[in-house]
């Protein structure tokens, strides 16, 4: 019985889909260069061009307070001569129903106003009693810089419509999404985006971030369909990034989380 409410409550009544990177506070850099990181170019493999030294982090949340709803993901961004290079490891659920992602990334830019990055993705599900499935896919995404403070970018998750199962039986979502996002200062980020995911509605996301100092700075969110608030707060210290935030749906509650990102700062990019 537990399989059947962990499952359908994450697939169904979730803001996004277990496939997909988690963490709405982690999204608001994503169509940005300034506040960009490697958990933020996992929402858009375009923003890993403009990571140009070695990078790593981790993220957890512990979506409505459920032990079996857990969620861990790992990156890592290495910038080479061509373009930069990411691998990330996604898994979700706990011993009877377990999804995994494999990510293989590449970014790079195309002059100065044009970033593209695609990955390749190894999708596994596996449910007890029921066993094992696995297939390979990809997604995109593209960034252009407008102006030096005005971004925006697309974004596709399985565009092909990859399934697990020829009969689609066990349905991986095609998701379409683009955004923008505005650097009214070097401290102060508004972004928005729209989501589509097949058999869903539009999801709206407006986000913000604000350094106060050097050391701390805010994250604010809302999104829609279904509607979702949520906040982060990050603090720095030299190298070191850690985020704590969390975000609330109306019916399910509360979803604690927390980064830690390893980067070294870049006269592009927030400390």
């Amino acid at each position: 019985m537990c399989t059947v409410v962990c499952t359908l409550g994450t697939l169904l009544l979730y803001a996004q889909s277990v496939w997909l990177p988690a963490g709405p506070q982690q999204a608001v850099g994503a169509y940005s260069v300034q506040f960009q990181h490697v958990l933020t170019a996992q929402h858009n493999q375009a923003g890993l061009a403009h990571l140009d030294h070695f990078t790593a982090g981790v993220y957890t949340e512990r979506r409505f307070m459920l032990q079996a709803l857990n969620l861990y993901t790992a990156a890592v961004a290495l910038p080479t001569a061509s373009g930069t290079f990411g691998l990330s490891v996604q898994h979700f659920g706990y011993s009877a129903f377990q999804q995994q992602k494999l990510g293989f990334a590449y970014g790079r830019t195309l002059g100065s106003k044009v970033s593209i990055g695609v990955q390749a993705d190894y999708l596994a599900m596996s449910m007890q009693q029921y066993g094992r499935a696995a297939t390979v896919s990809f997604e995109a995404g593209c960034l252009l810089h407008i102006t030096p403070q005005l971004h925006a970018g697309i974004h596709a998750f399985n565009p092909a419509g990859q399934q697990l199962y020829k009969d689609a039986q066990e349905a991986i979502p095609v998701v379409y999404s683009a955004g923008a996002g505005y650097e009214v200062s070097p401290d102060f980020l508004l972004s928005a985006s729209l989501i589509r995911e097949s058999d869903r509605g539009l999801t709206t996301r407006l986000m913000c971030a604000y350094r106060v100092m050097p050391q701390l700075s805010f994250q604010l969110g809302i999104a829609t369909d279904p509607q979702q608030s949520g906040g982060g707060i990050s603090f720095s210290w030299q190298a070191l990034r850690i985020f704590i935030s969390g975000s609330y749906h109306p019916q399910l509650g509360i979803s604690p989380a927390t980064a830690i990102v390893w980067q070294v700062k870049t006269k592009n990019q927030l400390p």
